[in-house]
């Protein structure tokens, strides 16, 4: 899990290196009940997908995959949680204690965001999700807004802000990982002394000097008398 989260933050640094905007994976939990909320959600939130902003439900599970197998996957990939809360989204074994519990893990260990959105009303307040700022405004339930695209607009702003602060974190990291270590110095490299390509060096020959022949000192001649 570690290893992919590491993938992802390098992705996300090689784009904010070249210019890009990192990519950001939200993962929305949802009640199949609430299919309807998702679908407008997923409508507002179209500029942030234009704005290298991923989202992904379990509708997006191809044919013969294992359905957990996914979930557990996407859920590791994803930078932010979106739970749809309703009724029946906290009724639900695999909503509530599956996927909700999953992501406050990841939670608890920095490696995801999680924001909470109020569809319908229901007891939220009795739960973790307490804990959180929730979406809309003040926890207002969508069903409760005329028009409920105000509910939206302010439930897509709110995520926005979020996106913004996963990058600022995903940009802190990647600077830091990019850093320069410092050059260590270099150790003096003995030199070899080896043979010449040429050979040895042949000693140079000295020329002996000739002995001088001294000639005898001829007897001057006697001149006759």
């Amino acid at each position: 899990m570690a290893a992919q989260q590491r993938g992802s933050t390098l992705r996300a640094g090689a784009a904010a290196r070249a210019g890009a905007k990192p990519q950001v994976n939200i993962f929305v939990s949802y009640s199949h009940k609430d299919s309807g909320a998702r679908e407008k959600l997923e409508t507002h939130l179209a500029a942030l997908k234009r704005d290298g902003v991923t989202t992904w439900f379990d509708g997006d599970i191809n044919a013969g995959d294992a359905l957990d197998t996914g979930i557990a996957r996407e859920l590791r990939q994803a930078h932010i949680f979106v739970a749809l809360l309703s009724p029946d989204y906290l009724a639900s074994t695999y909503c509530w204690k599956l996927e909700f519990t999953r992501a406050m893990s990841h939670r608890s260990r920095g490696l995801v965001r999680v924001v909470a959105v109020v569809v319908r009303p229901c007891d939220w307040k009795a739960t973790t999700a307490a804990r959180f700022k929730l979406l809309p405004t003040d926890g207002k339930p969508i069903t409760a807004w005329r028009p409920a695209d105000k509910a939206y607009l302010d439930i897509s702003s709110g995520i926005r802000r979020v996106v913004g602060a996963v990058r600022l974190e995903l940009a802190a990291k990647s600077a830091a990982q990019g850093k320069t270590p410092v050059a260590a110095k270099a150790k003096p490299t003995a030199t070899k002394v080896g043979k010449s390509k040429a050979g040895p060096a042949k000693p140079k020959t000295v020329a002996k000097a000739k002995p001088t022949v001294r000639r005898p000192l001829r007897k001057p001649r006697v001149p006759r008398s």
